[in-house]
């Protein structure tokens, strides 16, 4: 990750989510380019790629998730890592998940935001149910019941992989991050070109659970400053 952005991530955040608060029109332009005017539908809902991607994928991160969480339970009762996990990083793997896509994004945020879908707004809709209206990411809504728009579970569960990225070896830990975000960016563009979500619903996923993940790991394991210190002792130095 540039370390700008590493050194300043929520000005970073800020600068990338206020053009879609600000410009509501970004999130219908970014959908509609992935809208079939002629069949009014988005013919990625049903394409092979995107299907695995909304209805299997997922089912691949809880497994790994699972498995991180046996090994520092495995770890906690050796009292050494097992596999390279230790019990702090499985917490951190676990807990990032229930609190993130789990806790702040699927059941506070989409089950109560009410912002509609973009394949049930008006401009998208092909006439399966009733029309909804769009709405500002940040306006809460009444077009919507409940597992609504905003933000995206899956685009959420993709950025969540950045808890996985942390516990990589450091030697790759930066490469693991860049791709652990990458990956969470092709799980919202998915779900934006099958009209499930917004663009926004996708970049707020993003921050809420990149910008958690970092919190708990901070938290959980904490820098390793002895060694710091150990590395920076010169010895006493010579009387003049």
């Amino acid at each position: 990750m540039p370390a700008a952005i590493v050194r300043n991530p929520w000005t970073w955040a800020i600068l990338a989510l206020a053009p879609l608060v600000l410009f509501p029109g970004i999130d219908m332009a970014a959908s509609a380019l992935f809208f079939d005017a002629a069949s009014r539908s988005f013919p990625f809902r049903i394409h092979p790629v995107g299907e695995f991607a909304r209805k299997i994928l997922p089912g691949f991160l809880f497994a790994a998730a699972g498995l991180v969480a046996l090994a520092g339970a495995a770890a906690f009762f050796r009292k050494r890592p097992v596999a390279g996990i230790s019990p702090r990083m499985a917490l951190l793997v676990v807990a990032s998940l229930a609190l993130g896509p789990g806790l702040v994004v699927n059941l506070i945020l989409k089950d109560n935001w009410g912002r509609a879908r973009p394949s049930t707004i008006a401009a998208f809709n092909a006439g399966h149910q009733p029309d909804r209206q769009f709405s500002r990411p940040l306006v809460l809504s009444d077009q919507c019941d409940d597992n609504c728009s905003f933000p995206s579970g899956h685009a959420a569960l993709g950025f969540w992989t950045v808890a996985l990225a942390l516990i990589a070896p450091a030697r790759r830990r930066r490469a693991a991050m860049a791709a652990a975000i990458g990956f969470g960016m092709a799980m919202g563009v998915v779900r934006i070109a099958q009209g499930g979500h917004f663009l926004s619903d996708v970049a707020f996923s993003g921050v809420i659970v990149v910008g958690l993940t970092m919190g708990l790991y901070r938290l959980i394991l904490p820098p390793d400053r002895s060694a710091a210190q150990k590395n920076s002792y010169q010895g006493p130095r010579d009387a003049p």
